[in-house]
């Protein structure tokens, strides 16, 4: 049964299938008051493998009827997937803290529409980006949609572990569970907004720019600076030529083409005294001139360590405590416990946090360890701006 839907779902044979793709379908039924089920729509026509990993995706609330329909009608494969949202959970925390009753199926419901909306987001965003920043940006969508399952069903946990005082009323009620669960409701927000920033991630994947862990990003810098500051030198001469002679004709830096060009965006200037390159031309791209060269000096001086994102958890850099920090979603199990260890790291009740000091070799033994290596890929010691500074580090040649 779909979460929320009321609708059982069945794989049955097809007595008319001709072919190995027309064997089995999938149908949804109406459970009725007499205990029978009422035959509502078929879903999906097609092999028996297709249709049992259908059916347990739709029992488990992974897709929805629509998808599983279109993805037989245009073939599509469903690129949407929900993770299940814990329906008894949500209701007991609903009843601990509220008089008014829980409408079933509604923190499904809601998250579907979280999800949704970070689906319309990636899409907005695969439109205006090369298509080869499309798998990453499906890959955000579904992390987002797995990571904020987890949250809001640890929320509905904790907010079902003890009724409210106007529930529970003064002689059931006690204020040191009661803060006990709000530290743990605290954590699961901060948890949330993280989860939520993810969506800035979708929006910013493949136009970001110079991104800061491009190896490349110093001399990528310095070949744009150069060029702004060629533009600005350009659009100078070309104004002190006009202003001189009254005409763009015979101006050396131009090309013919050039000319006419800005002969015809000079003739529709409103302004009485248009000149080829107005100021705010200048002004805008002296400005990009200085952002850049603000870029370059952060890059030059940014600090040798940076956090990152790994499946299930994250690392962050704590300068102030001289420590590299890993926070886990989920308590890592026996054997992460004891890889965590033997690699230096140590469990901070204070923090929440497995963490050792922050140095190289911080860096280099969570390289050796699988589970935490970042979501995108690629090395841990890679992405520090120490390693980096070495990529961009001049070659002077002579004898080595």
């Amino acid at each position: 049964m779909e979460p929320n839907t009321g609708f059982i779902y069945k794989m049955l044979a097809n007595p008319r299938g001709d072919t190995p793709n027309t064997r089995f379908f999938l149908q949804a039924y109406a459970p009725l008051e007499n205990g029978k089920l009422s035959p509502g729509d078929v879903l999906f026509l097609g092999t028996k493998e297709k249709c049992g990993e259908l059916l347990g995706r739709l029992t488990f609330g992974e897709l929805t009827q629509e998808q599983v329909r279109n993805y037989y009608i245009h073939g599509k494969e469903p690129t949407v997937r929900y993770y299940r949202i814990n329906e008894e959970a949500a209701r007991q925390a609903k009843e601990r803290n509220s008089f008014s009753d829980y409408t079933p199926g509604a923190a499904t419901a809601s998250y579907r529409r979280m999800v949704d909306k970070a689906v319309a987001i990636a899409e907005q965003q695969k439109a205006r980006v090369d298509p080869m920043y499309h798998d990453k940006i499906d890959y955000l969508v579904d992390l987002y949609a797995r990571k904020l399952a987890d949250n809001l069903n640890q929320g509905y946990g904790i907010d079902a572990r003890m009724p409210s005082y106007l529930i529970a009323g003064g002689g059931n009620f006690s204020g040191r569970k009661k803060q006990k669960q709000n530290a743990a409701s605290d954590k699961n927000v901060g948890e949330y907004l993280y989860i939520q920033g993810l969506l800035d991630k979708i929006r910013s994947t493949g136009t970001g720019g110079i991104s800061a862990d491009d190896r490349q990003a110093m001399e990528k810098l310095e070949v744009k600076l150069e060029s702004l500051k060629t533009d600005q030198e350009h659009m100078k001469a070309v104004n002190t030529y006009y202003r001189k002679h009254k005409t763009l004709e015979g101006c050396p830096v131009l090309t013919p083409e050039g000319i006419a060009a800005l002969q015809a965006s000079m003739a529709r200037d409103w302004r009485k005294d248009s000149v080829p390159y107005p100021s705010f031309h200048l002004s805008n791209n002296n400005a990009n001139i200085r952002r850049i060269e603000q870029r370059i000096h952060d890059l030059k001086n940014r600090p040798e360590f940076v956090g990152w994102d790994f499946p299930g958890g994250r690392a962050e850099v704590n300068e102030d405590e001289n420590r590299l920090q890993l926070f886990f979603d989920e308590k890592p199990g026996d054997e992460q416990r004891q890889a965590l260890s033997h690699s230096g790291f140590h469990w901070s009740r204070r923090f929440g946090a497995w963490q050792r000091q922050l140095n190289r070799n911080a860096i280099y033994a969570a390289d050796r360890i699988d589970f935490i290596r970042p979501e995108g890929g690629g090395s841990i010691s890679a992405l520090q701006p120490y390693n980096q500074k070495l990529w961009e580090a001049p070659d002077v040649g002579g004898d080595r």
